[in-house]
């Protein structure tokens, strides 16, 4: 089997990654919504300087995330430069950004999974190991999307 496909970049492909392997990125934007209930009771029961050091905590938090993304993808993906993959029973191969390897083998993959936005590869088990995530946009059709799939689970494993 052999699927060709391609995208471009965006700040949301990153923080999607971002997003299925690491739970404090997850997480984030309850823990800030529960800081701030808190907060506000804080700031009703008449506490004003406890109340308002947590709402500045709680923004940061909100903040912290997608700018971490950005960050993130201003080093490693440069916006508008397209990235040409291919992937078959060998190798899923990647032209583009200077950061992607030009061929990772799928031994080299330690699990994948599907979110919302896409397909996130794994190379290690630890959240900060490089995490590439294959938009749904980047397939011309669905049928190179399913056939991606199957060379997954058959090469690297079942999602997860």
């Amino acid at each position: 089997m052999y699927v060709e496909f391609s995208w471009e970049p965006e700040p949301a492909d990153r923080r999607d990654a971002l997003r299925a392997v690491a739970p404090v990125v997850r997480w984030a934007p309850w823990f800030a919504a529960a800081l701030a209930a808190m907060s506000a009771v804080l700031l009703v029961a008449g506490n004003a300087s406890s109340g308002a050091l947590g709402m500045i905590a709680a923004a940061a938090v909100l903040v912290i995330v997608p700018w971490q993304a950005r960050l993130l993808y201003r080093d490693n993906l440069p916006a508008n430069q397209l990235v040409l993959a291919s992937a078959d029973e060998f190798a899923l191969r990647m032209s583009g950004p200077a950061s992607a390897p030009s061929e990772l083998a799928w031994t080299a993959l330690r699990g994948w999974q599907e979110t919302e936005h896409g397909i996130v590869l794994r190379t290690g088990s630890r959240p900060y190991s490089p995490v590439y995530s294959v938009p749904h946009r980047a397939f011309a059709a669905p049928s190179d999307e399913h056939g991606f799939r199957e060379l997954l689970i058959r090469r690297v494993g079942p999602v997860g």
